[in-house]
């Protein structure tokens, strides 16, 4: 049982959250697990996340920290890079969630501390969830027991959206902040921009700020010169 207390800055938490996240059909038993985790309505202490790049692993383990933070709980994000650093894992059994994120990073001499940590975490009740371009059995990682304990919760692969899911997905990222787009200019960014979910994101934070400085709509004209500048 989790007990609210004053969140602390342990880590740069990305910005985002579920409702401006599209499942997709395949990913739809992983959200739901993930959201039951994050009301407390899921008896597990552990999930893990695994899938190619563009799958929505960062934008789930950001969204389950906004949540966890909102409700005023300790919540700490690191990604295996930054775990490998040197003391990085210490204390992080304070906070009611862990997130670590791009696992398949971890370098091999921070493996221990990893073991050590989730040990930790498990024996301080704090939740713990974690992302990986790699499956479990296919992770780099020396130490067996350390894979032991990355399996203790539940395990989902997360898929990338299908062509026909993601005039849907750029329609939502676009309505959360509020930018009214037809579809002749939804059809002209699928036909001429990249169809992974990063590049989407980032055309539409320049189209955001492009509306905003010069008080105009999205038109096509304005992703074409948008997509031209950024490629």
């Amino acid at each position: 049982m989790l007990h609210p207390q004053l969140t602390l800055s342990l880590g740069t938490v990305p910005s985002s959250s579920f409702e401006t996240f599209l499942c997709g059909a395949d990913n739809s038993n992983a959200v739901s697990a993930l959201k039951a985790f994050c009301d407390g309505a899921l008896n597990e202490k552990q999930l893990f996340f695994w899938g190619e790049p563009c799958s929505g692993k960062t934008h789930l383990l950001s969204a389950a920290c906004q949540h966890f933070a909102a409700r005023g709980f300790q919540v700490a994000y690191l990604t295996g890079e930054l775990a490998s650093n040197s003391e990085a894992l210490s204390g992080m059994e304070q906070a009611d969630l862990l997130c670590i994120d791009d696992v398949h990073l971890l370098h091999a001499g921070a493996e221990e501390s990893l073991f050590h940590c989730i040990n930790r975490c498990r024996d301080a009740d704090t939740r713990l969830i974690f992302a990986s371009a790699q499956p479990i059995d296919e992770l780099s990682v020396v130490l067996p027991d350390l894979k032991t304990r990355l399996s203790w919760g539940l395990v989902f692969q997360l898929h990338t959206l299908n062509d026909d899911e993601l005039p849907d997905a750029l329609n939502l990222l676009m309505g959360a902040r509020a930018m009214e787009v037809g579809d002749e200019v939804i059809d002209y960014v699928l036909r001429r921009y990249p169809r992974n979910m990063a590049a989407l994101h980032s055309l539409v934070e320049q189209l955001d700020q492009a509306t905003l400085s010069e008080q105009r709509k999205v038109t096509i004209p304005l992703v074409k010169r948008l997509s031209e500048s950024m490629a």
